[in-house]
């Protein structure tokens, strides 16, 4: 749960849906549920709080960082806590267990089980003696400290026996000078002004890779760079050795090469753990030798492969790359845990008035569906989005609109991108398509020898094809994490590029429906669009603006 600020005397608590945290805020003096198409949440007044923690309703590891202060400081003065990079120890009595609960709060996310509400902490803690030892994922420190430092202590130190590891590569740039921000980043780096392990944060098109690279350059220590898809694997060695000029290795699909660069696959990696082959031997002898690690699309590692594989190394340098640092499954302390604290490098307004990004326009087309006994979610979906032939006639219709652009139809389903394949006479790529094959319909389409590209889910963030201009969402859905990366894919600039389309359709049972799960989703994605404040065109009638 994360409660921050809100207006004048009021905190907003948001948190995934969780019976046992609806519990205690309903037990909160004034609290009130504030429903929204992209989430409900709470508000509080700031007095009801403090009455909380008082009444032990909520522990002071909620109100970290903005509202710690409405805490007494001194509410752990009898306490010592002796703190390292992993681990910290406290000895003491009075109020031990309100900071040991704290800490579990403090690092603690939602989860279901079995269809039940739960809650986990990133902490484990352990009694030895008339001590406790909390111990905790090194990402974590800076939060834990943070935290501490606030209070109070009989007697508080923090010992700094990490070591920050000499340059050993011979590095530097070649054909290419960093943006701005870029540069200012591997400078805030170098300066310690960011830390050493961080999650960076940067809009959809600041050039995730092109940095990475540059701060490759200048930190020049063995460095592992992890990509979850085999496409971005390619793509990421092709811009490495361009920005070096050094060979890179390359883990991944066929490949198994390494070099003091290496990138690899996240899932070839983990498919390593627990063997003992010559293959995996040679990997987990790499992986000991590195001292820099970068995390691509760092939101994903609330996934236990890649989280699991982020902590095989101890780097001194860990960076996570997302333009998305939270998750819809409550699971954001995982990014923090395997690399580090949020620094926001650069928004997406400034990447606009850079010129970096371009403006998105949106068109938005109304589908009615009429009542069913279907129930199940599959189903349901394969009856109102896959096989509906209004709405798959306004998928085609949207892009022969766009004839003489270059335009992509996003799907879900196999069976519906099979579906526009056979339509419209173009080619499809998912995750099933070789290699290869969509290695070479990418490419045609970025020569421009067809304009219309069918895909799935693989092209939903990460890969780079600026000549896209049009983006056709078939499948619905409400994923804000999600919608932020496929977005992205059409905000590129190119020749002759003015705006990104999106064309987007308003699902709604009629007569209306309270229980209308498509509605729900479509009414999410407006209000995304409204929030990130981009131009919208309402066509036909039944489309409502929330």
């Amino acid at each position: 749960m994360l409660i921050t600020r809100a207006e004048s005397g009021l905190a907003r608590l948001d948190f995934q849906y969780n019976t046992i945290l609806v519990k205690r805020v309903k037990k909160i003096p004034g609290k009130r549920f504030n429903p929204h198409p992209l989430g409900g949440y709470w508000t509080a007044p700031i007095d009801g709080l403090k009455k909380a923690v008082q009444n032990r309703v909520l522990s002071p590891g909620y109100l970290w960082p903005e509202l710690l202060s409405i805490v007494p400081n001194n509410l752990f003065n009898s306490l010592s806590v002796e703190v390292k990079a992993d681990r910290l120890r406290i000895k003491g009595g009075e109020n031990i267990e309100t900071l040991l609960k704290s800490l579990f709060d403090l690092c603690s996310y939602e989860y279901e089980i079995e269809k039940e509400s739960a809650i986990g902490s990133l902490v484990k803690i352990y009694q030895t003696g008339e001590a406790f030892i909390v111990v905790f994922p090194k990402g974590l420190y800076k939060r834990i400290t943070s935290f501490l430092r606030y209070f109070q202590f009989a007697f508080y130190k923090e010992y700094d026996d990490i070591v920050q590891p000499e340059p050993t590569l011979e590095l530097s740039l070649h054909g290419f000078t960093p943006r701005s921000y870029q540069q200012k980043a591997c400078s805030m780096i170098m300066n310690g002004d960011i830390p050493n392990r961080a999650t960076l944060v940067m809009a959809t098109g600041a050039g995730k890779t092109i940095l990475s690279a540059t701060i490759t350059s200048q930190i020049k220590v063995p460095t592992i760079f992890y990509t979850y898809s085999l496409d971005l694997l390619e793509q990421t060695v092709r811009v490495y050795e361009e920005a070096l000029g050094v060979k890179i290795g390359k883990i991944g699909g066929r490949s198994f090469s390494i070099e003091p660069i290496t990138v690899a696959s996240i899932q070839t990696v983990y498919s390593c753990i627990g063997k003992t082959d010559k293959r995996a031997e040679k990997l987990f002898d790499y992986l000991s030798t590195v001292k820099a690690q970068f995390i691509d699309e760092g939101h994903m590692l609330g996934a236990e492969t890649i989280y699991a594989v982020a902590g095989l190394t101890d780097p001194y340098y860990s960076y996570a790359l997302t333009a998305t640092p939270y998750r819809e499954d409550g699971k954001e302390i995982y990014i923090e845990a395997a690399s580090g604290p949020s620094v926001e490098l650069i928004t997406e307004e400034e990447l606009m008035q850079g010129g970096y990004i371009l403006p998105v326009e949106v068109e938005i087309y109304p589908i009615k569906h009429y009542p069913t006994r279907v129930k199940r979610y599959k189903a349901l979906y394969d009856k109102e989005i896959v096989d509906h032939w209004e709405r798959t006639r306004s998928v085609v219709k949207a892009a022969r609109k766009y004839a003489d652009k270059q335009v992509i139809i996003l799907v879900k389903d196999i069976v519906h991108g099979n579906k526009f394949s056979e339509l419209l006479r173009a080619p499809f790529v998912h995750g099933n398509t070789p290699s290869k094959e969509r290695t070479e319909a990418l490419q045609d389409f970025k020569d421009k020898k067809f304009n219309l590209l069918i895909a799935s889910s693989i092209l939903k963030q990460g890969v780079d094809i600026p000549e896209a201009e049009v983006l056709i969402l078939a499948h619905g859905g409400a994923s804000y994490v999600e919608l932020i990366q496929k977005v992205g894919r059409v905000r590129r600039p190119a020749s002759g590029k003015k705006a990104g389309i999106v064309v987007d359709f308003y699902d709604e049972i009629q007569p209306l429906k309270e229980d209308d799960v498509f509605r729900a989703q479509s009414q999410k994605r407006i209000a995304f669009y409204q929030e990130k404040d981009y131009r919208i065109t309402f066509h036909g009638e039944g489309v409502v603006s929330h």
